[in-house]
């Protein structure tokens, strides 16, 4: 296997030196190219395997957060070049502790590498660049933690999928790849199904589960006490009742570890739904799993209903909860935005709601407002200010109130006023916004 400073050629002739190993598996290693960290090289174990590199070139990638290949690597090895954010680590060396060691039992290790809130956006990230994918026809096939990248500042949350050699629109039952130890749909381990979109939806749930609760899906009590290999044996090909299963206990986490006890915590409702769905109907028969649109909405819905402890202890929750699970501070009274389609609705039914930001600026976003996750910038900005919040509406949007009038500024909330605005912008359906102060339930 060539080491850093090894030199490799491309099909046009360029010559690049191979810098640091970031990351590798049964099928190559990738490393970063050296003097260029804005881009890395992987180099296959396999020669023919550039046939299907080749294939994947020609794929509808513009535009989403995927590493795809920009030229072959033709001498001194047989690879492909791609572009990738120089700041970036594989999600598996930070964040997945049962993947590295002991420190899943560390409250504090959990806060300090992002806490909930990083870890959300993150999963709602990876989510949405598979849904993405998805919706082109595309499985990703080889979702592991080797191939999601994240930034390493603790404070953004850029996520990107490397190692797209084996996405395909193809559904090919000879398919060669069943799976990373781990992160596998048993019908792909147990050679009974094709790659998928519904078994990359499976270990996307799977890589979900481990950033928020730390601990497979499949791996509680029942699993402990097997040796390693059965277990793990068992785990991949779906053979153990999930963790969360309401009919079956017998694999629940253990009541005394920090996992067991976080799990209600970083779980929301509609999470709790979806994986329950996916591991105990959905885990052997994967046309009853969620898919990964619904996913990525549940996630990004999560992560706008997340709050920071009041007393500055750091921890991130749910603004549902009365307390700080970390420190007990009483949770106070949140705005709350809620986006309906129509005031005529009887009852009203909630498009979205999102908490909006005592201390920075909060973005309304067309997946807000009309469930496009494609677009990126914000509808409307809204600023908090001591005496209630400035309306900032971008490029032809406006937002108004009854009468017609443009509304610059909303009105500090208490008690239980709403404030009501219609936000338009053209060639797009209106939407009504419900600003209020609202405690926890």
């Amino acid at each position: 296997m060539p080491t850093e400073q090894h030199r490799v050629t491309d099909e046009a002739g360029v010559e690049f030196t191979l810098g640091a190993k970031i990351a590798a598996g049964a099928q190559g290693a990738v490393y970063r190219v050296s003097g260029h960290p804005e881009y890395a090289i992987k180099l296959l174990n396999r020669p023919e395997d550039l046939e299907k590199i080749a294939a994947v070139r020609r794929l509808p990638l513009d535009g989403l957060p995927v590493a795809a290949p920009i030229t072959l690597i033709r001498q001194g090895g047989h690879g492909y070049l791609m572009r990738l954010a120089s700041d970036m680590t594989p999600i598996r060396e930070p964040y997945l502790p049962s993947e590295v060691g002991p420190r899943e039992t560390n409250a504090a290790w959990y806060l300090s590498t992002g806490g909930l809130k990083r870890r959300l956006a993150i999963a709602a990230n990876m989510a949405d660049s598979i849904a993405a994918l998805h919706e082109r026809g595309l499985a990703y096939v080889d979702l592991n933690p080797n191939n999601v990248m994240v930034s390493d500042d603790p404070a953004r949350t850029e996520t990107w999928l490397i190692d797209t050699d084996n996405l395909t629109s193809r559904t090919d039952p000879k398919w060669d790849l069943l799976g990373f130890p781990g992160y596998a749909a048993p019908e792909r381990v147990t050679r009974h199904s094709p790659p998928s979109t519904l078994a990359d939806t499976y270990i996307l749930a799977i890589h979900v589960f481990r950033l928020l609760v730390l601990r497979h899906p499949l791996e509680g009590i029942t699993a402990d006490a097997l040796d390693g290999d059965t277990a793990r044996t068992l785990r991949d090909r779906g053979e153990l009742p999930y963790v969360g299963d309401p009919s079956d206990d017998s694999n629940r986490l253990a009541q005394r570890s920090f996992p067991a006890g976080i799990f209600p915590i970083v779980m929301s409702g509609r999470m709790f739904q979806l994986a329950e769905r996916t591991f105990v109907s959905g885990r052997l028969d994967p046309t009853k799993r969620p898919g990964s649109a619904r996913w990525r909405e549940v996630l990004f819905s999560a992560l706008d209903n997340v709050i920071e402890c009041a007393s500055g202890c750091g921890w991130t929750y749910y603004r549902l909860r009365k307390a700080c699970p970390n420190c007990g501070t009483p949770t106070p009274a949140t705005t709350l935005v809620t986006v309906y389609p129509s005031w005529d609705d009887k009852p009203l039914t909630a498009r979205d709601s999102f908490v909006v930001s005592d201390y920075r600026d909060t973005s309304v976003m067309p997946r807000h407002l009309w469930g496009r996750y494609d677009q990126l910038d914000p509808v409307v900005t809204l600023r908090p200010e001591s005496d209630g919040l400035e309306v900032r509406a971008h490029d032809d949007a406006s937002v108004v109130d009854g009468s017609g009038k443009v509304i610059i500024k909303i009105p500090k909330l208490s008690g239980n006023k709403v404030y009501r605005a219609r936000l338009e912008v053209n060639d797009r359906p209106s939407r009504f916004l419900a600003v209020r102060s609202v405690q926890p339930a």
